[in-house]
């Protein structure tokens, strides 16, 4: 599918822009604790939380386009800004959103899109990353409860969430068809949150740990034969995460082009050599055909008979060209990119995430060649 941007969708975007570039401050870190909060706290007055939640939970409706563009550019200013925009919107919010019943749904929704109920996503588990299907822990029914038993790593801002998506065996046949996904609210019986570690980024994760953990039935968000419902989902999570991902990588580069501008050396603005040159030419085509590939991914989205392989290839692309994109802003910038006073090295560990969470490049690339050649690949052979 082709895109070409509605007004309304340029609108959003141009909203976005001039609010970031009013309201906010440019970060070189992820904000946390007190500072998270209130910044979640302005962005829901601003009407930026929930904006692809039903209006009857005070979100705004908007399709996944329209998130994509606004989280882009609230990330070329403050990274956690855009995440919150992502977390409460396409991203993990959506998995209530779009799996959960209506008292669910009346339940969660309206506290995400305020600014105070933050829902994190509990996949990952020691022996299944990659091998998402191989998850290990457990939801048996019990009277009017299901008990979980299993833990779960990587769980990204683990330590300030109120509840967490878990995905978990439902059945016992050992395959994907017993995978669903149930609501766990921090302090229930049994369930227990792990110490937050940081992360290259800067960015907090904990684990999860379920003993015989009692959660109601009515927290059940989808069960048995849920797994393809529950990855059709994660793809909006995927294009979110690579917009997040463009928007850094985009910071980098503005900031990268004006300081070539300021730069001396050798009696001359550094811009002046044809080597440097290159490098801003590269990096500029790399980003127009990230943003290309992304767009493409986000119209395919919103078409039901377009080919989801759009997905992966923005993933992968956007992954790959950030690493080498925030590589050479942090090279032009020599000593001053690789300090830590300034946000180049800062970006560059940000957008590193980009070519693991969401699944790997790797991962993404055998299904692509499995989408061209028309093979399906089973990794277990």
């Amino acid at each position: 599918m082709s895109y070409e941007l509605t007004a309304q969708q340029l609108e959003w975007q141009s909203v976005a822009r001039d609010f970031a570039g009013r309201k906010l401050t440019p970060a070189k870190h992820w904000l946390e604790g007190e500072e998270f909060w209130n910044n979640a706290k302005m962005l829901s007055e601003q009407g930026f939380l929930g904006v692809t939640l039903p209006e009857e939970y005070g979100g705004m409706n908007l399709d996944l386009f329209s998130a994509i563009l606004m989280i882009e550019e609230l990330c070329r200013v403050c990274p956690t800004s855009g995440r919150m925009v992502y977390h409460t919107g396409p991203g993990i919010a959506n998995f209530i959103n779009h799996l959960g019943t209506p008292e669910q749904k009346r339940q969660y929704l309206p506290k995400i899109v305020a600014g105070q109920y933050y829902v994190a996503l509990g996949m990952s588990e020691p022996d299944a990353g990659s091998a998402a299907t191989d998850i290990q822990t457990t939801a048996v029914e019990d009277g009017d409860n299901y008990r979980l038993n299993g833990s779960k790593i990587f769980v990204s801002e683990g330590h300030i969430a109120d509840a967490f998506v878990v995905y978990a065996r439902f059945g016992h046949t050992g395959k994907p068809s017993d995978i669903g996904a149930i609501l766990v609210e921090r302090g229930m019986p049994g369930f227990s949150v792990g110490v937050a570690e940081e992360n290259m980024s800067g960015e907090f994760q904990t684990a999860l740990y379920f003993d015989d953990a009692i959660v109601p039935k009515a927290n059940v968000l989808v069960k048995e034969h849920a797994f393809k419902a529950l990855m059709g989902v994660y793809n909006g999570v995927r294009l979110g995460y690579a917009a997040q991902t463009l928007g850094i990588t985009q910071a980098a580069f503005d900031r990268t082009c004006q300081y070539v501008k300021e730069r001396k050396q050798f009696g001359k603005e550094i811009c002046d050599f044809q080597g440097v040159q290159w490098m801003i030419a590269d990096m500029y085509l790399q980003l127009e055909a990230a943003r290309t590939l992304l767009y493409k991914a986000a119209a395919d989205a919103l078409d039901s008979k377009a080919d989801k392989t759009s997905v992966s290839i923005a993933k992968v692309y956007v992954a790959e060209a950030a690493k080498k994109i925030t590589d050479d802003c942090l090279q032009l910038h020599g000593g001053y990119g690789f300090s830590k006073e300034y946000p180049l090295e800062w970006y560059y560990r940000c957008v590193r995430a980009a070519s693991i969470a969401g699944g790997t490049i790797q991962v993404h690339k055998t299904m692509l060649a499995s989408s061209v050649l028309g093979k399906k690949f089973d990794q277990r052979k």
